[in-house]
């Protein structure tokens, strides 16, 4: 309670002193979709959702916006070692619906120079030994954009857009009110499920594209586990098909310094293979329409109070457990009520 408490008063101090009027920058024109992306909680900065902008602040720091909370002592941090794999944290999902409850924010940084790197020793698979990762001091200034997604109640969500079987959702508000986008999910006591995402849109047509196989993380998520899971994205504006299929594996566990604090986290990698199709013939995806591919991975770690890093990574040193990270993206969990009301993923900048 205390951590949290600190979480409202702190970005309570930050927003009332002028973080909530931004100047606008953008990096580009939206995607037709969120490529690599499964739309779900872990982020991607990257990729963006149809029609969603970037609002950026000089004011943005992270010092400023997240939470102390969590801080792990050093007699903390000596004992979940000598207990090894006993000490890792597993996220259940309690946990997951504390997160996804109307009320809450997600709140996703990112730099806004999508070609920028950094060198980050981001240990090894290791089942048996905690870890300890430090990001960078520096984090905070690299990080100067930031995106903000709401938890709703599934009952808010217009009915010819509601996926069946939806639990939990968020919604986003695109740039000058263009269109509303809602991420759908089911939480059981096995898995997050990512059911599919809705366009609400203004002008034009409103559509759904429904996911099937598509799990965020089965529950509980624990060290050990590993899990395939596959997203389908298609939009009404073309007649291209992307599948994506991804292997999730939560391959270490430990301590992430932060430059906010530390906290007990476990650390997952991601392999992603993208395949894109050319359905104008009304054909299903093959290989015999299959124009595009691409592969990556990636490495990140998640706490129980809803913080998350991620990036993808190459060029990894065994000897220094190192790597070159790019497309860094930080998140947490925040009180909604505790964001100023102009605080919003429009910048109502100048056109």
């Amino acid at each position: 309670m205390r951590s949290f408490l600190l979480l409202l008063l702190t970005l309570a101090v930050f927003y009332e002193a002028g973080a909530s009027n931004p100047y606008c920058t953008t990096t580009g024109a939206a995607s037709r979709y969120n490529t690599s992306q499964a739309y779900n909680l872990f982020p991607n900065w990257r990729n963006r959702p149809e029609g969603e902008m970037l609002l950026a602040s000089s004011q943005t720091n992270l010092a400023n916006d997240l939470a102390f909370a969590n801080i792990v002592s050093n007699t903390e941090a000596r004992w979940r070692a000598k207990l090894g794999a006993a000490g890792a944290i597993q996220l259940s999902a309690t946990d997951f619906n504390t997160f996804a409850q109307p009320g809450n924010t997600l709140l996703t940084y990112g730099g806004s120079n999508a070609e920028s790197t950094l060198n980050m020793v981001i240990g090894k698979a290791d089942l048996t030994n905690a870890q300890t990762w430090t990001l960078p001091a520096d984090l905070t200034y690299q990080l100067d954009q930031v995106s903000r997604r709401d938890f709703v109640a599934p009952g808010s969500i217009p009915a010819n857009l509601r996926i069946s079987g939806v639990t939990n959702a968020t919604k986003y508000v695109a740039d000058n009110r263009a269109n509303i986008g809602y991420r759908q999910y089911q939480i059981s006591g096995s898995a997050v499920n990512f059911l599919g995402y809705a366009v609400d849109r203004k002008v034009g047509s409103d559509y759904e594209s429904v996911s099937s196989g598509s799990i965020m993380t089965q529950l509980p998520a624990k060290l050990g586990d590993n899990f395939t899971s596959t997203t389908l994205f298609d939009s009404p504006d073309d007649e291209l098909q992307t599948i994506q299929a991804d292997t999730v594996t939560f391959d270490g566990f430990g301590t992430l310094n932060t430059p906010t604090g530390s906290f007990q986290a476990l650390r997952y990698t991601i392999r992603s293979g993208l395949h894109t199709y050319d359905t104008s013939g009304g054909a299903t995806p093959s290989e015999d329409n299959l124009i595009d591919t691409e592969t990556d991975q990636k490495v990140g770690w998640v706490t129980k109070e809803g913080y998350w890093f991620v990036a993808n990574y190459a060029n990894y040193n065994p000897s220094k457990k190192s790597a070159e990270l790019s497309q860094v993206a930080y998140s947490a969990i925040v009180s909604t009520r505790s964001l100023s009301p102009s605080f919003s993923n429009s910048c109502n900048c100048p056109r």
